[in-house]
């Protein structure tokens, strides 16, 4: 029998916030379609630009609270927890430590978005600074990376720093001739992937899909890598451990 309870790692669910769900009526007919896909606990990640204004950690902290009475409604035991994908620049470290941008979850684990032509050199300058102030690297939907997609060699490297990638669930829905999907599971296979998320931004073009990703997961790998990924790395990132 499976394990449930799955994490989605990266979801766009705050409302009115960035280009994810545009109100909280939104909100909650996505958190609805988690639950049912499996979800148990989600991670708002909103999106968090270099020099362009948005909510405060104050306001992001409290529009969660409310997204998690919500969730609350739908089944007790569907928990949102505070985070943001944090498109890399120079600051962010320093961005982290005077608390103006959010770790996920109160953990010290963060969620790193890279430009998809950005330099590999300048992805692990940023890693590593981000390393030297106690922070866990996690690169967001790291199959968008041109430089680290299908590269081995660069992925390795990365990992073996304690750096920790996450894929996007509809990365694995394609099917047999889909490079892509092949790519990722490869990827999964070889220990490269940490993370899973829907980057769900609405209930249409961009939905929170994952019961069809991981049914290919229990398919396609192993089911104790499978749970590994799903679950055992859940829980470590929880109790913000090392994996």
């Amino acid at each position: 029998m499976r394990k449930k309870g799955y994490l989605d790692f990266h979801s766009h669910i705050l409302p009115g916030v960035d280009d994810g769900s545009k109100n909280m009526e939104m909100t909650k007919e996505m958190l609805k379609k988690m639950y049912e896909e499996g979800v148990r606990n989600v991670l708002a990640t909103s999106h968090s630009y270099p020099n362009r204004k948005g909510r405060s950690v104050e306001e992001l902290i409290e529009l969660t609270k409310q997204v998690n009475q919500i969730a609350k409604e739908i089944s007790p035991d569907l928990e949102v927890y505070t985070g943001q994908e944090l498109f890399y620049r120079e600051s962010l470290a320093q961005e982290l430590d005077d608390k103006k941008v959010l770790t996920l979850a109160g953990t010290d684990y963060v969620l790193v978005e890279f430009h998809p032509k950005e330099r590999f050199q300048k992805i692990c300058d940023g890693v590593s600074k981000l390393m030297q102030h106690g922070y866990y690297p996690v690169i967001a939907h790291v199959e968008r990376v041109e430089t680290l997609i299908g590269n081995p060699e660069h992925m390795h490297e990365l990992v073996k720093m304690s750096c920790y990638m996450q894929v996007n669930a509809g990365s694995l829905q394609g099917g047999f001739f889909d490079r892509r999907t092949r790519t990722v599971l490869k990827m999964i296979k070889e220990g490269y992937i940490h993370f899973i998320g829907s980057d769900c931004h609405n209930l249409d073009s961009r939905p929170p899909r994952m019961k069809a990703c991981v049914d290919k997961l229990y398919k396609k790998i192993s089911k104790s890598m499978v749970e590994d990924l799903l679950f055992e790395n859940q829980r470590k990132f929880l109790q913000n451990e090392y994996l």
